[in-house]
């Protein structure tokens, strides 16, 4: 029999599992700690579903869209992230204080508790 080629680093992978599902694998990047950050995706229809569904995650890699892996953000760590590490050293005391208290006093309360890529205008 002959042996098949080795696929390139980071290719997208198809098989047929001994659960009964098809699985795919696709490599969207490389994640905080160095280690490559593969998403999953299976079927129990068939090998073309789940085609569909890798090359779905592919183009959403391509284009940038794929989430980052861990726990999404929600509005409270974003507004307490922004303050202290972002417009903390690019502004002045005065305006890091205001800053600080319109987050914790207004922002946080009323909608802090949203998850960031589920938040609606009607959250607002």
């Amino acid at each position: 029999m002959a042996k098949r080629p080795k696929r390139p680093d980071g290719a997208s992978s198809i098989y047929f599992g001994s659960d009964g599902y098809w699985h795919g694998r696709v490599t969207v990047g490389i994640r905080d700690d160095g280690t490559p950050d593969r998403r999953h995706v299976m079927s129990k229809i068939n090998e073309g579903e789940v085609i569909k569904k890798v090359r779905a995650l592919e183009k959403q890699r391509d284009e940038g869209k794929v989430r980052k892996p861990g726990r999404p953000w929600t509005v409270k760590a974003w507004l307490l992230h922004w303050v202290e590490e972002i417009a903390k050293p690019s502004v002045r005391e005065n305006t890091y204080a205001g800053y600080e208290v319109a987050v914790r006093v207004h922002l946080v309360p009323g909608v802090g508790a949203h998850r960031l890529d589920k938040l609606e205008p009607e959250h607002l």
